[in-house]
């Protein structure tokens, strides 16, 4: 860092002034505004004397600090009180109206070595009180005067009267209320410790006069100051007029080396004026500032190589200062106190939010600026701040704080490129005769370079200069700015700003027909933006993209990014069409001959909404007709004629496919039939849509003094949530280069038109094989063209099955009680098998169970999905041995279903005897068998054979018969017949 003003540049000033008092010539007025500058205290009487003091004097006043303690509440500070002592004149001392702090003296002091009372009435005396007569009419009463006695002069006189009686003399005609004022310094030049003591004494005494006067002066000057800036709403006030008396206060401040306070004048003063360009804005300007828009004439940039331009400041003295001016000047201050108080970093951001708001103040005053002006303006700047921190820190500490530079770096690399396309050293064929006339006028803008940087190889003047003289130079000097901000960047981690300075580079890349190495910035900026949803950012990138691919006749990636921009609605309906036509015109060429076609992502130019099965559940059986309804979203801007559209079905037997029975079938699917599928942005990140909501909040600030709105907005307090980066080392963009699967099972519907929105196109299909089908791929084709969808989530499938032929015997009424005719209902289910003419289902009669046949007898034949389809009457023929049921003609997978009734009727002999013939164990277990709970009916298993047509295996049917009751009767002899 630089260290503050020394103390021996101060001394050196000093001593040339010494040395002036002791040739007695005729001196200038003390050079002002300089870092060196000290509070002025006058010396009169023998200046011999201070001469030889003054060395002395000058050393041990600043080496113990003293403490100020301030008006209005405001902390005190330690402070080493440094002086510049100047011969006294008249001309030094104040007169009405000099509002001029660094030319005010703070103290006078009169010397004096006299020890004989002749020599003091004769001439002292009257010297001193003509002194203080001058002091008087001044109204200046800070004073001192300073006896030296030496113990030489005593010696040499006899005559002399003792030390006191001279100062009580001095102290009588001069000091009798301030008998203070009056000081005794004793043999200043020996070394004793008298001589110790009396400077110590006197060194006091001169700290708390100065520090007093400087005190009482400076608070009254601080009243005037803010008088006048209460007088700003009265007409004439002006703006220059009050900073120079404000720059006043600073000046002070910097001269006690209390930098802070004296950069809060500044920072005041800043504000002040920001403040009254705002109304003007708003339509409420002050008259004044009207002198600050006059048109820019010069556009040199920010002088920071030395303390104070004094150009400028003559130039905001006389308000002939334009806004530029004022800001450059205010800046250049501002950036030489942050040194002093070795915060360079705070410089770097002052700088950044000073030229950004320069450039909206112009607008806001509506100032005359030449085009490029004032790019030349912020570019010259930033370098020029970058500059004046590399020359007060090492290299450790500015590549340590690269985030307090970067933006500098990135501003100047903005300015040079917007120079760079006004002055045509972008374009193709290079800068036209305007071009280089605009070139020669924003070069004389710039004026001759600076003495202060004449020297310096690398200069922004220079490097300004050099990069507009030529194309190869602006090159030159863009690369190497736009590279070293992209690395600055991307060492700090902030990825998003380095991808943006990223694209800017692609973009002159373009210009200078080297598209391969524009696409890797674009791609890479296009991931970033993916990964974190910026829809704006991605839209754009992808324009310039496509820009590149097309050049770089990459057809199948520029394809792809066609079908994205079509597909994207922050484009406008024209620029959608251009890119949609731009696939259907590469898809309408004839084909090479190869016969491949350019596989493309669906997501883009189509979505899949849902899928509609029928029947609903997804089964049919061998044979069966499926239809499958899909509903498309066309995200094209206009009509598409689609050539085909295409499903790929992949078929699986299942291993268990005894299982796969209609009935289980029916019970383990989905009965509505419609699978949705989610909704996809085009391009985006799978984990934005996890990412939480914004969380806004109204914000109002309101002045403290009279609770007025000053400013209102939003804010968003889970902003660092949202813009988390997300790492990923996969690409988010839609791949290219797909595969379809080669299968045999394909849907296809051919010569479609898509509308652009909602589209409905239905496959229909029929079950071949038994087995499960699920949906893989599907497939649009346009021309030379297939927009594929790789993969269908979530998974789709339907189910073909094939059923063997079944006979199903059952009672029609929950029991079956004998005796009685009761019926019983007969189902056939011809799965697979076709019922022909001449099939009948042959029954073996019993003797107990004889089937009783009623010429009205009917059988109703049912489809697959159990609606009735055709009734037909039965025929039944009966013998000795067997019964044969007609069946009548149905088609596979339906039903034939039809009622018959049956009579058991139970022997009685046969239950006697076996009832006889059992134990009354076994008896009772088996009635116990034959008995249900809820009737406590005996039962009877009657069983019938069947034989099927389908099948060489007879059936074997078990009906149970309840019987109600049961009679015994037995005949008893007398034991004679």
């Amino acid at each position: 860092m630089e260290p503050a003003p020394a103390a021996a540049a101060t001394t050196t000033a000093a001593t040339e002034e010494v040395v002036g008092l002791e040739e007695e010539v005729v001196e200038a007025p003390p050079v002002i505004y300089t870092m060196e500058n000290k509070p002025i205290v006058t010396c009169a009487g023998d200046q011999n004397l201070f001469s030889s003091l003054y060395p002395t004097l000058s050393q041990q006043l600043p080496r113990e600090p003293m403490e100020w303690r301030r008006s209005y509440g405001r902390a005190p500070k330690m402070i080493h009180l440094e002086s510049n002592f100047v011969q006294f004149k008249e001309e030094l001392l104040p007169k009405d109206g000099n509002k001029a702090l660094l030319t005010f003296p703070f103290l006078h002091i009169y010397w004096t070595e006299c020890c004989d009372t002749e020599v003091y009435k004769a001439t002292v005396k009257d010297d001193i009180t003509k002194w203080q007569n001058v002091l008087k009419v001044h109204s200046s009463m800070d004073w001192l005067i300073v006896v030296v006695e030496c113990d030489a002069k005593k010696k040499n006189k006899t005559n002399i009267l003792p030390r006191t009686s001279i100062v009580d003399k001095i102290r009588n005609d001069f000091c009798n209320k301030q008998s203070d004022r009056c000081v005794v310094l004793s043999d200043p030049l020996k070394d004793s410790s008298r001589s110790q003591e009396s400077w110590n004494a006197f060194l006091t005494k001169l700290r708390t006069l100065l520090l007093m006067s400087f005190t009482k002066n400076l608070g009254k000057f601080e009243d005037d100051m803010r008088t006048l800036r209460e007088k700003r709403t009265e007409p004439g006030w002006s703006f220059c007029e009050y900073f120079m008396v404000q720059e006043e206060l600073a000046f002070v401040f910097e001269m006690l080396q209390q930098f802070e306070d004296a950069l809060v004048q500044y920072d005041e003063l800043d504000a002040l004026f920001s403040q009254y360009v705002v109304n003007f804005g708003a339509g409420d300007g002050a008259n004044w500032l009207t002198s600050f828009c006059q048109p820019v004439r010069s556009w040199n940039g920010l002088i920071l190589r030395k303390p104070i331009d004094m150009e400028k400041r003559e130039l905001i003295q006389n308000q002939e200062a334009t806004l530029l001016d004022l800001r450059s000047y205010l800046f250049s201050r501002q950036c030489t106190l942050l040194i002093f108080l070795q915060r360079p970093w705070e410089v770097s951001l002052r700088a950044l939010e000073l030229l950004h708001n320069c450039v909206q103040e112009l607008k806001l005053l509506e100032v005359s600026v030449s085009p490029g002006a004032l790019d030349c303006w912020v570019f010259l700047s930033c370098l020029e701040v970058l500059q004046r921190i590399e020359g007060c820190c090492d290299r450790s500490q500015i590549d340590a704080n690269v985030s307090h530079t970067v933006g500098l770096w990135s501003y100047a690399t903005e300015k040079l490129k917007s120079l760079g396309y006004l002055c045509g050293l972008v374009s193709e064929n290079g800068p036209n005769s305007e071009d280089l006339n605009r070139t020669v006028d924003l070069l004389a803008g710039l004026g001759a370079e600076r003495p202060e940087t004449a020297n310096t190889a690398q200069s922004p003047y220079k490097k300004l200069k050099e990069a507009l003289s030529s194309v190869e130079a602006f090159e030159k000097h863009y690369l190497d700015l736009s590279h070293a901000t992209i690395e600055m960047y991307t060492n700090i981690g902030r990825i998003r700003s380095a991808k943006l300075v990223g694209k800017d580079l692609a973009e002159f890349y373009m210009k200078k027909r080297s598209p391969q190495k524009a696409e890797v910035y674009l791609q890479g900026a296009l991931k970033t933006y993916l990964a974190e949803g910026w829809a704006l950012l991605i839209t754009h990138t992808r324009k310039q993209l496509a820009e590149c691919q097309k050049h770089l006749g990459q057809i199948e990636n520029y394809l792809q990014t066609s079908s994205l921009l079509a597909a994207d609605t922050n484009l406008t309906e024209e620029e959608r069409e251009h890119f949609c036509q731009e696939i259907l015109t590469f898809a309408k060429q004839p084909s090479d001959g190869k016969g491949q076609k350019i596989i493309l992502s669906m997501h883009p130019f189509a979505q899949l909404k849902n899928l509609h099965f029928d029947p609903p559940n997804a089964v049919v059986h061998v044979g069966g007709m499926l239809s499958i309804e899909l509903t498309l979203v066309n995200q094209m801007p206009i009509t598409v004629t689609v050539d085909q559209i295409a499903i790929n079905v992949h078929f699986n037997i299942e291993k268990n496919s005894y299982r796969k029975t209609a009935e289980w079938l029916t019970k383990h699917k989905i009965s509505n039939g419609i699978i949705s599928f989610p909704n996809e942005v085009v391009g985006f990140s799978l984990s934005r849509s996890s990412l939480p909501m914004l969380e806004l909040y109204e914000m109002y600030e309101r002045s403290p003094s009279d609770n007025s709105l000053n400013t209102t907005g939003i804010i968003c307090k889970n902003v660092h949530m949202l813009l988390r980066r997300q790492e990923s080392s996969s690409s988010l963009e839609i791949p290219t280069g797909l595969t379809l699967e080669d299968g045999a099972h394909v849907l296809k519907c051919s010569n479609l038109i898509l509308e652009p929105g909602v589209n409905k196109i239905t496959f229909k299909t029929q079950g071949n094989e038994p087995g499960t089908y699920t949906l893989r791929q599907l497939c649009i084709s346009v021309g030379k063209m297939q927009f594929a969808l790789p993969h269908i989530y979530p998974i789709v499938q339907y189910d073909v099955y094939s059923q063997e032929p079944q006979l199903k015997v059952e009672p029609c009424t929950d029991i079956l009680l004998a005796g009685i005719p009761q019926k019983v209902k007969f189902t056939v289910t011809t799965g697979h098998y076709i019922m022909k003419n001449g099939d009948a289902l042959q029954l073996s009669n019993a003797d107990a169970m004889p089937i009783l046949y009623h010429p009205e007898s009917k059988a109703v034949i049912y489809s697959n999905t159990r609606e009735k389809a055709s009734e037909a009457s039965l025929m039944i023929q009966s013998s000795e041995k067997i019964t044969s049921i007609s069946l009548p003609m149905a088609p596979a997978y339906h039903v034939i279903a039809f009622e018959l009734e049956v009579l058991y009727l139970p022997s009685t002999p046969v239950c006697m005897v076996e009832n006889e013939n059992l134990s009354g164990k076994e008896l009772q277990r088996k009635s116990k068998e034959k008995e249900t709970s809820h009737s406590h009916m005996a039962t009877v298993d009657q069983k019938v054979t069947i034989d099927c047509p389908w099948s060489i295996y007879s059936t074997i049917v078990a009906l149970t018969f309840s019987i109600p009751f049961k009679a015994k009767y037995s005949l008893l002899s007398a034991g004679k017949r």
